[in-house]
């Protein structure tokens, strides 16, 4: 199978591309028994232009706005090929284009319910596409209503008279197919409405909810029994579907599920413990986190073969100062010749992908009975993992597995599958392959130790600000801030949004932190004792190249002989650079 991560393609800017469907057969099937074929109908000839959404028009900010048009539909033998033009002029766009270019975002294809035709043995047979939508989390279970495509296809002027929404249809939800190569979801083929009274209940109707023995019953009477079972000694605990039922119901009656105002509190037990269930919520509590800083800083490449080699300019030909031509023994093109030939140097780099990866297993009774969307949330996690490990190795990699010699574990050999195994970063450079472009600042950075650093660098890239970043850790950016000359964003004015993550300027040159910058020993490295000084590295940034030979890919399996899921989530990079010389550092930072 192709990988279906929608990819920017080279012009015009906002030109998109991807597989927005991808052929199966009855062994590879979605995770809901269902596949695509060649012989799927899916309204090629119904329009020559189709809408773009962002998430299905369910993100909180961009709605159900249009972001793009797609304009080519082309099956071939991986499945229909798509391309679409973003529309850059609105500025939230450019927020998504750059999430294609870190390779995060997958297409996902929408049909309508009374279009849709799957037959018993699970190939579709009619998937008629009326939009595509760009989403970090292809495999969501939501859908995307009739409203949000009525707007959509308003924007665009299309006619809506080919896709049936009458009256009758004007409360359809729509399903969604999606890329076979992440995570699938569909609403399963045969799809019935029942009837609405009117209009007014098909505006209230927001969601599908699945009835069980508790319906009968309201929130207090749920909870007074709930607290005659807990009184009983025999008690160990309710079944999921009671706490499932009870939760959802002190929810809608806006309830608190805690004893209150009394001189026995919630938590002593035998005293007001036993009266207040543990309830949760839906909603997830995310832990903070740095922006990826590191890869959006270079220069990226499609890898056709690995290993791939990238031709570099090699050798200038010698210049000499030479006398007029004057004899015809000067017309030669030997040694007679007044004018001495040179030759023009040729070079390579090579690029390896090393392959990062993370699995993660899981039950099936956790995915349906957890309060929350466990594979949205874990895969949106690993996705994320992954993107941190990325900036981590170009960061922090040392390919060396010697016991004293690498730079992240300065005491003791490290783990065989540690991820700055995988190859060699930028701290390394100076740290190890080009030590004279280290300098020890012993002490609070200064202005003149910055400088140092940076011109350790020849001159044709140091003084080049435009092209360079410092990278530092958080400690590093604390003592910054005590310079006088370093200019935070908030009196940088309009260049303070350059790029995401920037926080300052030392002598025109952008400073960005990264939570993968750690603290070190002395020497610039991480050791076994202890790690408390700071680091600034200046990278000369059109000198290095990051090479894909796969965009980060996850994929969610069912493994039905297990009852459980296997997640799992990869990418194969490599990274070069032109020579030694494209990076310095200023270490041992008192913070």
């Amino acid at each position: 199978m192709q990988s279906l991560t929608v990819k920017t393609i080279d012009a015009p800017a906002g030109r998109i591309g991807g597989y927005l469907i991808t052929w199966g057969e009855p062994r590879q099937r979605d995770l809901q028994g269902e596949y695509f074929t060649p012989r799927t109908d899916v309204g090629l000839d119904w329009y020559e232009q189709r809408p773009v959404l962002y998430h299905h028009g369910l993100d909180g900010h961009l709605k159900a706005a249009v972001i793009g048009v797609i304009d080519a539909l082309r099956p071939d033998e991986n499945g229909l090929w798509a391309e679409a033009q973003l529309d850059l002029r609105k500025r939230y766009v450019r927020a998504v284009q750059r999430l294609v270019d870190q390779g995060v975002l997958s297409w996902s294809s929408g049909s309508l319910p009374h279009l849709v035709e799957v037959g018993a043995e699970g190939q579709i047979k009619r998937w008629p596409i009326v939009e595509g939508s760009l989403t970090p989390t292809p495999a969501e279970p939501r859908l995307t209503d009739v409203k949000t495509l009525k707007s959509a296809y308003k924007s665009l002027g299309l006619d809506m008279t080919q896709l049936g929404l009458g009256t009758t249809d004007a409360t359809h939800t729509q399903p969604r197919k999606e890329n076979e190569n992440t995570m699938t979801e569909n609403t399963g083929g045969a799809l019935k409405r029942l009837p609405l009274a009117d209009e007014r209940d098909a505006q209230k109707m927001t969601r599908v909810a699945v009835g069980s023995e508790f319906d009968a019953l309201d929130a207090l009477d749920m909870l007074h029994g709930y607290m005659l079972l807990r009184s009983a000694k025999s008690f160990h605990g309710v079944s999921e579907r009671y706490s499932n039922a009870l939760a959802e119901k002190i929810n809608r009656a806006q309830l608190k599920a805690t004893k209150a105002d009394e001189l026995a509190y919630s938590t002593q037990t035998g005293f007001g413990d036993e009266w207040a269930p543990d309830l949760w919520s839906q909603q997830i509590w995310r832990k903070a986190r740095h922006d990826n800083t590191i890869l959006p800083l270079f220069q990226s490449i499609e890898m056709p073969s690995n290993p791939f080699e990238l031709p570099i300019e090699g050798a200038d030909p010698t210049v000499y100062f030479v006398p007029e031509t004057q004899d015809e023994a000067h017309l030669t093109l030997g040694a007679g010749n007044p004018m001495p030939d040179s030759k023009i140097g040729s070079g390579k780099v090579t690029l390896n992908a090393k392959k990062l990866a993370l699995r993660v297993g899981f039950s099936s009774e956790l995915v349906e009975d957890a309060v929350i969307p466990v594979l949205n949330i874990y895969r949106e996690q690993a996705v994320r993992a992954i993107a941190d490990a990325i900036d981590s190795v170009l960061l922090n990699g040392d390919a060396t597995s010697a016991a004293t010699g690498n730079i992240n574990s300065d005491n003791a050999a490290p783990p065989a599958t540690a991820k700055y195994l995988a190859l060699n970063g930028l701290r390394r450079l100076p740290l190890v392959d080009r030590t004279a472009s280290a300098v020890n600042m012993n002490g609070a950075p200064t202005l003149a130790k910055l400088r140092e650093a940076r011109f350790k660098m020849p001159g044709k890239y140091a003084a080049r600000p435009s092209d360079l970043a410092w990278l530092v850790d958080s400690g590093a950016y604390s003592a910054l801030l005590s310079m006088s000359e370093f200019l935070t964003v908030d009196k940088a004015g309009p260049l303070a949004t350059a790029q995401t993550g920037q926080i300052g300027f030392v002598d025109g040159i952008p400073v960005f932190v990264s939570a993968e910058m750690p603290l070190t020993q002395t020497d610039g490295k991480v050791g076994g004792g202890a790690n408390t000084k700071g680091q600034a590295v200046c990278v000369y940034r059109p000198g290095w190249y990051v090479g894909y030979r796969r965009k980060i890919a996850v994929s969610v399996d069912y493994l039905s002989y297990y009852d459980s899921y296997q997640l799992t989530a990869t990418v194969r990079l490599a990274f070069v650079h032109f020579d030694d010389d494209v990076a310095s550092c200023l270490y041992n930072i008192t913070v």
